[in-house]
């Protein structure tokens, strides 16, 4: 093929994910919108619509007359065109989550898993979890499979390294393993960048510098910046619970001591534990002029009152800022799903940006 030929393919991929993209974000377009939303032509939207529309991922509703003329056909994206499942694999238990094309989720699974388990227990709990929230779906529609697990990990080979306080997870291959073990593609990242990205696909516009703070088991965040997920050179970013707030504090699991975790989760309430995350947040918010700071997890879910305020305080107290440097805060509205949910969203992102 030429280099025009692969060129023309190229743009009209590129479209074709556009389109797609404005509609999702919209919740539903007309042509005429969606050519003034995208910044095509009404040319290139009427050649590329009926592709989607004949490859069933598209419906078109007449919306009601208003006027004198013809009403216009609505676009909207059909959910049950394509599903994907989603998994949060934590230090004490799995989940599973099915999406539908949308990122709104159809079925959920939670199971325990026991004290020191290792990659081939969590590798059965994962696909055992899968083929129960996926029973009777045509297999056809199942894009694959996204994981938020623990770190550090490398999400471009999908090879958990050393996953902190996990003994036996050392160089392990839960990306192809998993493949193997369910026979869909896989997509390993961090529990906190899955938290993110979850919030990134529920946005109706790209989030501002924006830190997504996830307090569960342990303490992590991930990081949207301009509008993108920053995972960094090695997929390493967001270790934020290793931050040290007192050298001469305990001992952390990760060997280094006083970290925001570990001095977290020893906290004698929740107000002092929500306090010393907010102090270490306050750092966090000058290093990267952060304009907004969203709080979710486990911990915040069960105390979300005790956290924001606590959190606020402290930003108030060490960032005395004029308003138009003041950080937004925010509890995650996303729940204790949001790892799994937002580890659903990486697998939907790639088929929107290459749509089949």
């Amino acid at each position: 093929m030429t280099d025009t030929g692969v060129n023309l393919r190229g743009l009209r991929q590129h479209n074709r994910a556009l389109l797609l993209t404005e509609i999702r974000r919209a919740g539903g377009l007309s042509r005429v919108e969606l050519a003034a939303r995208s910044g095509l032509t009404q040319q290139a939207v009427s050649k590329i619509v009926p592709e989607l529309l004949e490859a069933g991922l598209l419906d078109e509703q007449r919306q009601p007359a208003t006027g004198v003329g013809k009403p216009r056909t609505r676009l909207a994206i059909r959910p049950d065109a394509r599903y994907a499942l989603g998994v949060q694999l934590d230090r004490d238990e799995m989940q599973v989550v099915l999406v539908d094309l949308l990122g709104d989720e159809v079925a959920e699974t939670t199971s325990p898993l026991p004290t020191g388990f290792g990659p081939e227990e969590a590798i059965a709990a994962i696909t055992a979890g899968a083929r129960r929230v996926s029973a009777g779906l045509d297999r056809a529609k199942l894009l694959g499979m996204g994981v938020g697990a623990l770190g550090p990990l490398d999400h471009r080979t999908g090879i958990v390294h050393h996953a902190t306080n996990m003994p036996g997870w050392r160089k392990v291959r839960l990306r192809d393993q998993l493949a193997e073990s369910v026979g869909l593609p896989v997509i390993v990242d961090k529990d906190t960048n899955a938290a993110a990205l979850a919030h990134q696909w529920s946005a109706r516009a790209p989030e501002p510098a924006t830190a997504v703070v996830l307090v569960g088991t342990g303490i992590g965040v991930g990081l949207l910046i301009d509008g993108k997920l920053y995972r960094g050179p090695r997929t390493n970013a967001g270790e934020f619970g290793h931050t040290t707030l007192a050298y001469d504090g305990p001992r952390c699991p990760c060997g280094r001591r006083g970290c925001v975790e570990v001095l977290h989760n020893q906290a004698g309430s929740q107000e002092e534990a929500a306090g010393l995350l907010g102090i270490g947040l306050a750092d966090l918010v000058q290093v990267l002029d952060l304009e907004r700071i969203v709080l979710a997890g486990r911990a915040v879910q069960a105390a979300p009152e005790v956290y924001a305020a606590a959190v606020a305080a402290k930003l108030e107290e060490l960032l005395p800022l004029p308003n138009w440097q003041r950080t937004r805060l925010d509890v995650s509205m996303l729940g204790e799903d949001i790892v799994a949910v937002g580890a659903a969203a990486e697998v939907l992102d790639r088929f929107y940006a290459d749509p089949k």
